[in-house]
């Protein structure tokens, strides 16, 4: 990085330069989408740089008085350039420190159609004769507090005053700015986070997706929010599933419509992706309805002597999420707390059995319909400080549920060396993957391409289409739970002369192990993904040495195959350049059992089903040998 104290000097376009010196950035010259002239500006009067993602070449500066201003440099590298000059003057002379964890009160509560009390500030407690569940953290004033609600009763504007007034009695020495709040009919969910942070919190997004009756009604659904915490990006969502204890599939389905419809992340580069893969952390709470299938006296006893525990293996959310089939990658606390509805309204002693409607009577067994769970991208940590069900609102027929966290935020790269950018980085530096093999469950008769995305690299690099074959998937040699069931897949193979080299903006390695590449299998073509993932590189660029590594390939929340290589992060090639393109090389450690991908096969993205007479095939060895992998035709294939 620059030099504290030497000039450095950024080309805009030509008509603009800026120019840093010690802590002033300088600006002069014919201005282009910059209406400020040639007026200098202290650092500390720049109260944070954003990167616009659409636009890898164009940045937004936001100053201390809210005014922003556009920039446009001449690529990718200059503007990355002048964002970690400016970063590491103000980190150097910033007064206060990086935030490395944050603290998250998440709380959802179905409040039956009932106005709530004017005074809600035990909703906010840790811990007290009201609280049922665990919390290890006491009462503190959290970092971000999310408040999920269904069959609210109250306006958005009453609701959030009253929270706020509540945090102010509950912590009167912090205050708290809104974020956003979002509201459908009865759902609505607001964010508030410590005015200390409030510079922090950039690019709020908000989003609504009904599922009620034919799409069209908003008595079920959800609402969401999203922000950037410094670097870090969170989303927040509320939502209200399909009720009855035989419609879990109806709520596995309620669950990937608003996944797949929550206009979250628009901005990311990494929009294409589920939406779990947007955020650093995606928090989810709500009355998701999952009933327990047990019978109404069990329930009753095993709650008499506190045996949540063994309630759990009647649970219809652990039970579809052991499966594979929702909230793939989720996380939830340990449940330490008796079922959250159907209690009886102005009691926390009873449950109702019975549900008297005009069209018909409902029996409710005792359920932990109210959850939380969290999604976090790998290297990120995350610790559930509490989860616990709060007895001292009575009004609904169900309890709120809170969770409590700490997890840890992506902080913005700043070198800390004296050294001059020209230095410390390596223009050689590339990364290379000098194989990858694929596996996807499909009926697809496409080949595939991989699609490399990451604030890393400038643009999207494609490699070539791959030659593919047909083989079982050996689910117990790969690591991968059986449930997923892989049992037919299409394999195909890259070379590196198929898998284009990938240039980092900055080619620094601490700068690279900041962040992740993700990856998308497409189809050649049509572009159709079939597969994504996501690969670390916090251990792959400590040294030049070729490493493997394996990723777990999903779609739509579903499990639908792996993608394995080796990658490295190094100034020369690792090998030979080599096409599998051209070549037909396949691994002959599966010629035994492949056979050509020849079938009249159905739409695309669809799965494979049937079964093989071929005997099960080898595994590609964890050794990732490039000899075999490399070497050799193998007779009969036939291209798809």
């Amino acid at each position: 990085m620059t030099r504290y104290g030497k000039t450095q000097c950024f080309s805009i376009n030509e008509h603009k330069r800026f120019s840093v010196i010690r802590r002033l950035i300088i600006v002069y010259g014919r201005v282009r989408k910059l209406n400020i002239g040639g007026k200098t500006f202290h650092v500390d009067e720049i109260k944070r740089l954003e990167k616009n993602y659409k636009d890898p070449n164009k940045m937004t500066m936001i100053f201390m008085d809210k005014k922003k201003r556009d920039i446009v440099f001449d690529d990718t590298r200059t503007r990355e350039e002048f964002f970690q000059t400016v970063s590491q003057i103000k980190h150097i002379h910033k007064s206060e420190k990086d935030v490395k964890t944050v603290s998250v009160f998440c709380c959802t509560w179905n409040m039956g159609e009932v106005e709530p009390v004017n005074d809600i500030i035990h909703l906010f407690d840790d811990a007290g004769d009201h609280i049922s569940g665990f919390s290890h953290q006491g009462r503190i004033a959290h970092d971000i507090y999310a408040i999920g609600s269904q069959e609210a009763n109250i306006t958005e504007k009453d609701w959030v005053n009253l929270i706020k007034r509540a945090l102010s009695h509950r912590h009167p020495a912090v205050q708290y700015n809104l974020v956003g709040s979002q509201t459908l009919a009865g759902i609505r969910i607001v964010v508030l986070v410590k005015s200390d942070h409030i510079n922090k919190i950039s690019n709020p997004e908000y989003s609504v997706v009904k599922t009620g009756v034919g799409g069209m009604v908003g008595n079920k659904g959800a609402v969401a929010v999203s922000f950037a915490f410094g670097s870090t990006n969170m989303a927040f969502v509320s939502c209200h599933l399909a009720a009855r204890a035989e419609r879990k599939l109806k709520r596995n389905q309620m669950y990937q419509d608003i996944s797949r419809q929550l206009n979250l992340g628009k901005k990311s580069k990494f929009s294409s992706f589920d939406l779990p893969l947007r955020f650093d952390h995606l928090f989810w709470m709500g009355d998701l309805n999952y009933r327990l299938d047990c019978e109404y006296r069990e329930v009753l006893e095993r709650i008499k002597v506190s045996d949540y525990n063994g309630l759990m293996k009647y649970d219809q959310l652990k039970s579809q999420q052991t499966h594979g089939n929702v909230f793939y990658d989720f996380k939830e606390g340990e449940i330490n707390f008796p079922p959250s509805y159907r209690y009886k309204r102005g009691s926390r002693d009873d449950y109702v059995y019975i549900k008297y409607k005009t069209t018909g009577n409902v029996h409710n067994v005792p359920s932990y319909c109210d959850r939380v769970l969290l999604h976090s991208l790998p290297q990120l940590k995350q610790t559930q400080t509490g989860y616990f069900c709060n007895l001292a609102y009575k009004a609904s027929d169900h309890a709120p549920v809170i969770a409590t966290y700490q997890v840890s935020t992506r902080l913005q790269y700043v070198s800390s060396k004296n050294t001059d950018t020209e230095n410390e980085s390596d223009d050689s530096l590339k990364i290379r993957f000098p194989i990858l093999q694929a596996k996807i469950k499909t009926n697809s008769p496409d080949r595939f391409c991989v699609k490399f995305f990451s604030y890393l690299l400038e643009g999207t690099p494609t490699s070539k289409p791959a030659p593919r074959v047909l083989a079982e998937y050996d689910d117990e040699l790969s690591g991968f739970p059986v449930q997923y069931g892989l049992s037919k897949c299409d394999v195909s193979y890259w070379g590196m002369g198929d898998i284009p080299e990938l240039e980092p903006i900055l080619p620094n390695r601490d700068y690279i192990s900041n962040d992740y590449i993700f990856i998308q299998v497409v189809s050649h073509g049509s572009e159709e993904c079939y597969g994504q993932g996501i690969l670390t590189m916090q251990d792959k660029v400590k040294s030049d040495t070729v490493q493997p590594f394996s990723v777990l390939l999903r779609l739509h929340d579903e499990v639908c195959g792996e993608l394995r290589g080796k990658v490295c992060l190094s100034r020369n090639p690792v090998l030979e350049s080599r096409s599998l393109f051209s070549d037909q090389l396949v691994n002959p450690d599966w010629s035994s059992s492949m056979q050509p991908s020849t079938r009249n096969l159905a739409s695309p993205g669809g799965r494979s089903s049937g079964s093989s007479s071929s005997p099960r095939s080898q595994h590609w060895s964890n050794e990732y040998n490039d000899d075999v992998m490399m070497r050799g035709y193998t007779q009969g294939f036939s291209q798809s």
